[in-house]
């Protein structure tokens, strides 16, 4: 595998049936579930807010000129799809201002096809280097959807930043 080590975000263990109940979010409700591990879950949470706002926040400036970043992050997660089970993810809105998308491994090495595909803009972001975030507005205007993977397993950070 190029990227990430594939034990570390299996402890505690990826959670999520791909149903919307889900006892780990304030309500037990998840509008569009994932197969995930969430920050808080593993007392990661405070040092992901600390990146966002301090790489995060002023990239942000520079994308959405005349938006500031407030510095909150109601979910990041990581999210696994994989070949043998959840392999993509339906048409949504993120519950954000802004979303952050980081992948984890490589399109074409450690899985095959996926990606994020934007609706309204006909725009597919695939085969992103590891490290490499995606920033898009999350409510309104980028409703999207995580293509289907044919092989492997792929892993990508996740954040919804100013709900």
């Amino acid at each position: 595998s190029s990227g990430i080590n594939a034990e570390w975000p299996l402890r505690p263990g990826f959670e999520g049936s791909g149903k919307t109940n889900d006892n780990r979010l304030a309500g037990g409700y998840e509008n569009v579930p994932t197969v995930d591990v969430h920050f808080t879950q593993i007392n990661f949470q405070q040092e992901w807010l600390k990146v966002l706002r301090d790489y995060v926040g002023p990239i942000q400036r520079r994308v959405f000129d005349g938006y500031s970043f407030n510095g909150n992050a109601l979910l990041s997660f990581v999210v696994k799809y994989h070949e043998k089970g959840q392999r993509k993810l339906v048409p949504h809105h993120d519950h954000s201002t802004f979303t952050t998308n980081t992948a984890l491994n490589r399109q074409g090495v450690d899985y095959e096809d996926g990606g994020s595909f934007f609706i309204r803009q006909n725009c597919l972001v695939r085969d992103v280097d590891i490290g490499w975030t995606l920033i898009h507005p999350g409510r309104l205007t980028h409703y999207h959807e995580g293509l289907e993977i044919t092989r492997g397993t792929r892993y990508i950070l996740v954040s919804f930043n100013d709900p």
